[in-house]
């Protein structure tokens, strides 16, 4: 059997398995992701993606190997693009005021990278990398509506955009170009593909 591991603390992501009824474990990463230079947003997110995906991958390989044997990880980063402008997560509720105020009524870019690392070999890694693109209009928020959005819920913390989809924002979202899920931090149908190439299957409740 070989494990699937999530190295993430999102909510959406593991809503996402749980939508589709896979298991996964989850092991959240703690790179400082303040250390790796920002670039073109295909880069960035890949490579962010990538160092979250390896340091998991060296916590099981030190931790969990030798206990349950090999897992595939999965790491995953998003970010919301404005034209030129790079847009991250609010980091209070004032801020994320400010970035949907900055969202509202316009049509923003979301790119989410994702990176699949193997723990069969320990001398060669076994890597896949790819990264979605999709693009979210929002509709013309009063600044009245955002904060009734933002006092009844904290659903924007950790989210990039300061919005999840599938939660209260779905109500302001008019439409998506591109994965719904690439939204949600995870662009499965693209994943279920890449999976495929280490003999993982989401669409077989064992995986095999």
């Amino acid at each position: 059997m070989i494990y699937l591991v999530l190295a993430s603390a999102s909510e959406d992501r593991k809503r996402c398995f749980e939508r589709i009824l896979f298991p996964v474990i989850i092991i959240p990463s703690n790179f400082d992701e303040s250390s790796v230079p920002i670039n073109s947003p295909p880069q960035y997110v890949q490579q962010l993606a990538f160092q979250k995906a390896n340091h998991v991958r060296n916590l099981w390989i030190s931790n969990y190997l030798s206990k349950y044997g090999d897992a595939v990880i999965i790491g995953a980063d998003t970010m919301v693009v404005m034209g030129e402008e790079l847009i991250g997560k609010a980091q209070s509720v004032e801020e994320a005021h400010q970035i949907l105020n900055h969202l509202s009524g316009r049509t923003h870019e979301l790119f989410t990278g994702v990176c699949l690392l193997s723990t069969k070999s320990l001398d060669n890694l076994e890597k896949i990398s790819f990264y979605s693109r999709a693009k979210v209009h929002m509709q013309k928020l009063t600044h009245h509506e955002i904060n009734l959005y933002l006092s009844e819920s904290g659903e924007f913390q950790g989210r990039a955009g300061a919005y999840s989809l599938y939660d209260r924002a779905s109500l302001f979202i008019d439409f998506i170009e591109g994965s719904p899920t690439n939204v949600l931090g995870l662009p499965m149908a693209v994943l279920r593909k890449k999976l495929l190439s280490f003999g993982i299957d989401l669409l077989k409740p064992s995986g095999f």
